[in-house]
């Protein structure tokens, strides 16, 4: 037997506690064939065999990102325009931006806004429909919404557009916020009540969305990810999948009728430079009879593209003040200039205990992993009650960001068998800000404690949530603020010293641990005969490297990935 592909002449990291670290690694069908020493798999090379010597670069199992929305992020890009923080750094920018936009856009038409970041651009004004309305325009329908998209505001013609009163009532799990005098000042919370603004946007054609999709993707390779998420497929209202805000053509592809999918479709699938789990919306209210459809999860599957559970939302977000806490967010001129909840404000659970068990216990009756947003340590408490509830180790189900998750928390993780997704990057941009404005020095000191996880043997995963997240994946810089617990532009201030991991943790958090939380444990996330030939390759050896300069592409960059052992070719 000849080898497809073999690698050598580098540091290969397998992430495989019985064979850690190996001089070359063998391809065969999409699989790894072969790892450890050159001169023992040397034997097998032939003629036609592809031998890339690695240039003393370092090839580990291609990163996990098991928390984003690449999919949103895909309509993103199709459907809006980017004004975030990352790109603009004063609101005059984003003005001049915004009304350029406005100007090109017909007097019917929508203008819809993403990336509004007052925390990044501190210059920004507070907005509400009638500042919309009196700055930009009272005829084009707009829709701005904020970095982490728990928030928008909408102008008054975007909510008459979506017959949105203020006589509406809030949608379950959304809020349409009113004045004093009940009247609505365009400001939506939470994913449902957005929805119901940019459900009546115009969708751009399949075509336009298949293409922002492979931009999207690509964006994803080049940060050194082969394996990623959408976590937040919609279902329509009247039980049939949809993906306005979450991908038509996606849900064509992976849909339960993929043996009926036009050919050309499914050979779109393998053109993917990664692979993509999806968790759809766990459905309540209006959305009740979709239960009844629910089918335990198939026993085979497309390898590259699948659901891999549901997901639902306990609170919102500590960006706008409904994350759901124990102690009162601080009241800063910030926390104003957000419009954060009056003081003394604990955040805000989206549901009763009780109503998010019965959300969800039909998936997980079902068979279904289970995904629950939970940033607050209020929130965690009822997430870690609901399983409880619910039993069933071997769901492994998840517990979104755990910001402000406690050690005891951490330690049920482990009992109940929960898995942790951390969000502890939330460091890298808003540390500063969490610190003075939001939480306090004690909370955002225990922000994502990603240390306990690993003491008491949880199965953990970081992550960043793109697109609700500034700038491109990067996840060396997630790493980074796992390991060093800093502002990425203040190397001096550690939030949290205490919760530091080590740079073999950090890794493993985007490697082996996620591939255990998608339930592909034996196939993704180590470097290991039998299996996915899934790589990356860097120019340095991260644990080698300076833990500061973890995220500085002049120190270590990604220089390929693979995935089944073909070449992405990145830099193309």
């Amino acid at each position: 037997m000849s080898y497809d592909r073999v690698f050598f002449g580098g540091t290969i990291i397998t992430l495989d506690e019985s064979n850690p670290i190996a001089e070359a690694l063998a391809v065969k069908d999409g699989l790894i064939a072969a790892v450890g020493d050159y001169k023992d798999i040397q034997s097998n090379i032939g003629k036609d065999t592809d031998v890339i010597d690695l240039k003393h670069h370092t090839m580990l199992p291609g990163f996990i990102e098991v928390h984003s929305h690449v999919i949103t992020a895909a309509l993103l890009n199709a459907m809006t325009t980017d004004i975030g923080g990352y790109k603009y750094k004063t609101y005059s920018a984003i003005q001049k931006k915004m009304k350029e936009v406005i100007a090109n856009t017909a007097k019917d038409g929508w203008c819809v806004f993403t990336g509004w970041d007052v925390e990044l651009v501190p210059d920004l004004p507070e907005l509400s429909a009638d500042y919309l309305d009196t700055t930009f325009s009272a005829e084009v329908k707009i829709l701005v919404a904020t970095q982490t998209g728990n928030s928008a505001f909408a102008n008054r013609a975007a909510l008459s557009s979506s017959h949105i009163s203020a006589d509406t009532p809030d949608p379950p799990g959304g809020t349409y916020v009113r004045d004093k005098d009940g009247n609505l000042t365009g400001q939506l919370l939470e994913e449902p009540a957005i929805f119901e603004v940019l459900r009546h946007t115009p969708l751009p054609s399949i075509k336009n969305i298949m293409d922002a999709i492979r931009v999207v993707l690509k964006e994803f390779t080049k940060a050194g990810l082969t394996t990623v998420t959408e976590m937040a497929l919609s279902v329509s209202k009247t039980g049939s999948e949809h993906a306005h805000a979450s991908g038509l053509p996606l849900q064509k592809l992976v849909s339960r009728d993929l043996d009926v999918v036009l050919h050309g479709i499914q050979d779109e699938i393998l053109r993917l430079p990664v692979r993509l789990a999806y968790y759809t919306i766990a459905e309540t209210g209006a959305g009740r009879s979709e239960r009844e459809k629910i089918v335990p999860p198939p026993k085979t599957g497309n390898k590259r593209i699948w659901r891999a559970g549901y997901k639902s939302f306990a609170d919102g977000t500590t960006h706008d003040g409904t994350a759901a806490i124990k102690m009162p967010y601080l009241h800063s001129g910030l926390t104003e200039k957000l419009s954060f909840p009056l003081n003394p404000n604990y955040g805000k659970l989206n549901w009763t205990c009780d109503e998010l068990l019965q959300q969800v216990k039909p998936y997980h009756d079902a068979g279904w992993q289970v995904a629950i947003h939970a940033q607050g340590d209020r929130a965690i408490d009822q997430v870690l009650q609901v399983y409880e509830a619910l039993g069933g180790k071997n769901r492994r189900h998840r517990i979104e960001h755990m910001g402000l998750a406690s050690e005891d928390q951490l330690a049920k993780c482990a009992l109940l068998n929960a898995s942790p997704s951390m969000f502890v990057s939330q460091l890298y941009y808003y540390g500063k800000i969490f610190s003075k404005d939001f939480l306090g020095k004690d909370y955002t000191d225990n922000w994502s404690p990603v240390d306990f996880a690993f003491k008491y043997g949880c199965n953990v995963s970081l992550h960043q949530g793109t697109p609700y997240f500034p700038g491109p994946p990067q996840p060396l810089a997630s790493m980074k603020t796992a390991v060093t617990r800093t502002h990425k532009d203040d190397g001096t201030t550690v939030y949290g010293p205490k919760h530091r991991i080590s740079v073999h943790q950090a890794i493993q958090a985007y490697t082996t641990g996620p591939a255990w939380q998608l339930f592909r444990e034996n196939e993704l996330g180590r470097l290991k005969v039998g299996f996915n030939a899934d790589l990356v390759i860097l120019s340095a050896n991260p644990y080698l490297v300076d833990p500061m300069k973890l995220d500085d592409p002049n120190t270590i960059r990604v220089v390929e990935t693979y995935i089944d052992g073909h070449c992405n070719r990145i830099s193309m």
